[in-house]
């Protein structure tokens, strides 16, 4: 298995996974246009299934608070999903493929982290400012 640092593989996922590849992988068997887009849905449901069976933090991003998985992954979701579509119509194999994602959820991570560091030092600049302003006002009130 690879040396995965954020996403938690559940067993399900490699099952769907491999049912998705297999999709992929069947469809130049199906001629007719009701077959073709019955396979289309198929692949979707499946992608979006993959999708939702993510853990990371021992969350589901399906069932992850809305606020918590907007916050973290809402922006790479269509990644996320290209990603799943790519690998598994070129039959990426699955440790990869977990790899992969958990890169792309590194990055997710990686940029949430940039933004609390931001938030931290706006906080530490205005509580300077702050205590600068409390202490000139001290020493105009001591002047007067």
């Amino acid at each position: 298995m690879a040396d995965l640092k954020y996403l938690e593989p559940t067993e399900l996922l490699e099952k769907i996974y491999a049912t998705l590849c297999s999709e992929y992988e069947d469809a130049q068997h199906y001629k007719s246009d009701k077959d073709q887009s019955e396979i289309e849905v198929t692949k979707s449901r499946l992608t979006k299934k993959i999708f939702n069976e993510f853990v990371v933090d021992e969350e589901y991003f399906l069932t992850m608070d809305s606020d918590v998985f907007n916050e973290r992954y809402h922006l790479y979701e269509d990644d996320f999903l290209r990603l799943i579509k790519q690998c598994s119509e070129n039959r990426v194999e699955y440790d990869t493929f977990v790899q992969i994602i958990d890169d792309l959820i590194a990055s997710a991570k990686f940029r949430l982290h940039a933004f609390e560091q931001l938030t931290e030092e706006i906080q530490k600049i205005q509580e300077v400012d702050e205590q600068e302003e409390t202490e000139e006002e001290a020493e105009e009130d001591g002047e007067l």
